[in-house]
Order: structure tokens, then sequence, then C-alpha cells
């Protein structure tokens, strides 16, 4: 059970880690070029790339503790086996009642960036649309435009 719950907490303090990288993201989208939306970036990166290793560890200590507790692995989860250990078991129920939380702020911060970046990614075509745009009303996107560089 103490390597499950070790997997579980590892999972939530990358959560978190996440969680505090696309809040920088999400300040730093809004100045255009900043070097903290980089950083962040990149830092994102790696943690997400950890953190399938952390979860492989997590799926691999519930296999584990299911055998020890005479549980099919392809039948356990966290929850029940948590419910399994009975008053032994609120450890890793609040571990993993912690890694539900943190995982639903993660995916709702997730798709409040994707849709910051669609709205960065329409205004910036717009904005090119109405400069560059022809004025028989073509899309500058469907072709090649000319530009003056010497302007």
């Amino acid at each position: 059970m103490n390597r499950l719950v070790i997997a579980i907490r590892e999972e939530n303090a990358s959560h978190q880690q996440i969680l505090e990288l696309l809040g920088v993201q999400e300040e730093s989208i809004r100045r255009p070029a900043s070097e903290a939306f980089k950083a962040a970036t990149e830092e994102l990166e790696v943690e997400l790339k950890r953190n399938a290793q952390r979860t492989a560890r997590r799926e691999r200590a519930v296999v584990a503790l299911a055998v020890e507790l005479g549980v099919a692995p392809s039948a356990a989860t966290v929850g029940s086996l948590a419910e399994r250990l009975g008053p032994d078991g609120a450890l890793l129920a609040a571990e993993r009642a912690q890694l539900i939380e943190l995982s639903q702020e993660v995916g709702r911060l997730n798709r409040r960036m994707a849709t910051l970046v669609r709205l960065h990614r329409q205004v910036t075509r717009d904005l090119i649309q109405v400069v560059l745009g022809s004025e028989d009303g073509g899309d500058v996107h469907a072709g090649g435009s000319l530009i003056d560089a010497e302007v």
C-alpha cells in the first residue's frame, strides 16, 4: 500500500506542478513574445513526459497491491483497493481524492489554454486579413501575398 500511496503522491505533486506551469502559460500568453511563456512551455513538456512514467509506476503499484490482497489485477482500482483495506485505506483514499481533484483542474486549465490559443490565433489571422487582405475581400491565407519590404 505504501508504494501506491507514494506513487499517487508523486502524481499529485506533478499535477500541482502542471497547474502552476499552466497558470504561468496562461498569464504569459497575454503578453506577446514573453520569455515566461516559452520557459513554462518547455518545463510543461518535461513534466508531462515524466507524468507518463509516474502513471505507469502507479499502475504497477495497483497491480502489486491487488495481488497482495488476492484481487484480480484487471479488476482493481485505487478506489476499490482503498475500500477493501477499510480503515487502513484511509490515506490511500485521501490521496486518490486529491489526484482526482488535481486531474480535473489540470483538464480544466488545459481546455482554457487551448481556447486562449485558438482565440489568439484567430485574432492574429483576422488582423492579417484586415491589414494585408485584398480589396476584393479575398482570403490572404488562401495563397501567397507580395509585400513590399522596403515600405
